[in-house]
């Protein structure tokens, strides 16, 4: 005699009616990121951190902001105070070829005294390759040491002639110096009122050199500025990297034309070469000359090209470090022991009765509290369910026990009516005996099986139908009378409740059909066949067939006394179904479908 182990006990008794079992694969999952105890709280802590992230956030654009004017600031004062020397020598220029614009008309005609004016204007200032007078004509005749030219058919004499104002250009060629020049023109005004020609001052761009940034000027000692000048046209006049690689430092998308227009500004752009510039413009004489400086934007504390959202970085830094911290805390605080909590009470609620030691003495003192409390649950439990053991297993032997001494007194009443039915003399008196002693077997047979089934809960159906209908045909078998009987039962579970009865109405109806059973055309054994299935899962049908006599019509009524369809009607009715018989081609069927019951329902009037 077995008995089932304690975790199904523990489910009998434990587990409300109706809730699924744990399932231990997915107790032992470990749940989506969004349910961990660590992000929800770093989750909480990022909301809480949210308004000192948006401050940071506001305080380092601020500061951004304010950087970006202090490097605009220093960059526009280091332009102007590079580019002083050439503004310098341009307004000395300027100032000088207006002085002798108001002088030089009465030297005009004395082709000798205006040379003579024009080499004294050389001498006194080197800083000059060309000092000369250029009439409307284009002819220069009067121009320091002696220098004549033809400009008549020069194209930026044109240029210049057409637009008769005071203007400082360039001339990357001086047909007269043969060099490239930064030419300042003034108007000279005739006797008559109107325009003779212009005083011209040719200023060598070797003379115009850049001076170098000071080491305290506020750019950092990586930065390399670079500085130009320009006119009002637009026009490169100077260039720290020589005219020839000025491009290498011009913005590729804003031109010097609009920045003329835009006065005093800084903005950021990129060169053609794809480098990344600050640039700061300030006019060195207002409408005329204009500075242009620019540095590179260098990459702050290693943030490479997001340099410039350093400020922003820092506060998302910050803010992603605490939340790995408030994560990293979770985790050896609390995560850790719950998971290893929430393990071992998975592990013993789908039926592991081995507790292992939880390890949780540096845990807090709550977590530690609710382990003791586990660990106090599992040993009253285990305490618990040792005795229900106990106790289902004593039941479990008095119920086998009942079972065994009904069968074997149903036996001994099925021996004695055995007995008595030898001595009786009427034949009716004998197939009346006999059917009662078949029924008596019946009932036997039924707690037998009860006696030796494993679970004192169910019943298997092929086993009991079976034993029952070996046994009906062995009683039923004679000399000269045999019987082909074909079996197909399903392992079907059944309550005691369903089990009698069913096992009842199979004696009655084998009965019937042994009696009234005809062979085969070709046979000289009946065939009887016997069946029960399960329908739909909740539904089985028992189901009998016999070929039949053709000078009879099989009746369920023994001895024709109507006992037999009265008890077959009343175990149908116990088992909730209804019994269906009908012949046809030769064979009478008699089949009954009901309903299964639960097995739950038996378990509970066993162990109650």
């Amino acid at each position: 005699m077995s008995t089932k182990p304690p975790s199904h006990v523990t489910g009998a008794i434990g587990s409300p009616p109706g809730k699924p079992e744990l399932d231990p694969a997915a107790a032992q999952a470990r749940p989506p990121l969004t349910q961990r105890l660590g992000f929800r709280q770093s989750l909480l802590l990022a909301v809480a951190l949210l308004p000192l992230g948006v401050i940071s956030l506001v305080q380092g654009n601020a500061w951004l902001d304010a950087a970006r004017k202090q490097r605009a600031a220093v960059l526009a004062g280091e332009t102007l105070r590079v580019s002083a020397p050439v503004a310098g020598f341009i307004r000395e220029a300027q100032g000088a070829a207006a002085a002798l614009a108001r002088t030089v008309r009465p030297l005009l005609d004395d082709e000798l005294a205006c040379d003579a004016a024009m080499s004294h204007l050389a001498a006194v200032s080197p800083q000059y390759s060309v000092v000369s007078y250029i009439p409307v004509s284009g002819q220069m005749t009067c121009a320091s040491g002696g220098a004549a030219y033809d400009y008549s058919d020069n194209a930026f004499f044109q240029s210049i002639i057409t637009d008769l104002r005071p203007k400082v250009v360039v001339n990357s060629h001086g047909p007269v110096s043969g060099t490239s020049i930064v030419l300042v023109a003034h108007p000279v005004i005739g006797d008559e009122g109107g325009y003779s020609g212009y005083i011209t001052l040719a200023l060598p761009h070797s003379a115009l050199g850049a001076v170098e940034p000071m080491a305290s000027s506020g750019l950092e000692a990586i930065d390399t500025p670079a500085f130009v000048t320009f006119n009002r046209d637009g026009t490169l006049l100077t260039a720290s990297t020589g005219l020839d690689r000025a491009a290498e430092i011009l913005p590729q998308d804003v031109t010097l034309t609009e920045q003329v227009t835009a006065g005093q500004s800084s903005f950021t752009a990129r060169t053609a070469s794809g480098q990344e510039r600050f640039y700061s413009t300030v006019p060195v004489i207002e409408g005329e000359l204009f500075a242009l400086g620019s540095v590179p934007v260098r990459e702050t504390a290693g943030f490479g090209s997001l340099s410039g959202l350093s400020p922003f970085l820092t506060a998302a830094l910050m803010w992603a470090a605490s939340l790995m911290v408030a994560w990293v805390a979770a985790e050896l605080l609390v995560s850790r022991y719950i998971r290893r909590l929430g393990q071992a009470i998975g592990s013993f609620a789908s039926g592991s009765r081995e507790v292992d030691d939880l390890d949780m003495e540096r845990a807090p003192a709550e977590i530690r509290e609710v382990g003791r409390a586990f660990l106090r649950m599992t040993d009253t439990i285990l305490h618990d369910e040792a005795e229900l053991e106990n106790t289902v297993h004593q039941r479990e032997v008095l119920l086998r026990e009942v079972h065994h001494r009904v069968k074997n007194n149903l036996q001994l009443i099925a021996s004695i009516m055995n007995m008595q039915s030898r001595r009786a003399r009427s034949p009716e008196t004998k197939a009346l005996m006999k059917g009662l002693q078949e029924r008596v077997m019946s009932l036997a047979t039924v707690h037998k099986e009860l006696y030796q089934t494993t679970g004192l809960a169910d019943v298997r159906a092929d086993e009991l139908l079976g034993d029952i209908t070996q046994q009906i045909v062995s009683m039923a078998s004679a000399p000269g009378r045999t019987f082909r009987i074909e079996t197909d039962f399903a392992a079907i579970p059944l309550t005691p409740d369903q089990a009698v009865p069913l096992s009842l109405l199979l004696t009655e109806g084998l009965t019937n059909a042994i009696k009234y059973a005809a062979p085969d055309p070709g046979e000289s054994q009946p065939r009887i066949r016997l069946r029960f299935a399960a329908l739909d899962g909740s539904r089985a049908e028992l189901s009998i067939i016999n070929g039949t006599r053709p000078e009879a019509e099989p009746t369920p009524e023994p001895e024709g006394t109507g006992l037999g369809r009265q008890l077959v009607a009343a175990f149908a009715s116990q088992l909730g179904g209804e019994v269906r018989t009908k012949v046809e081609d030769g064979f009478f069927s008699l089949s009954m479908e009901f309903a299964l019951r639960p097995l739950e329902g038996g378990e509970q009037r066993n162990v109650v």
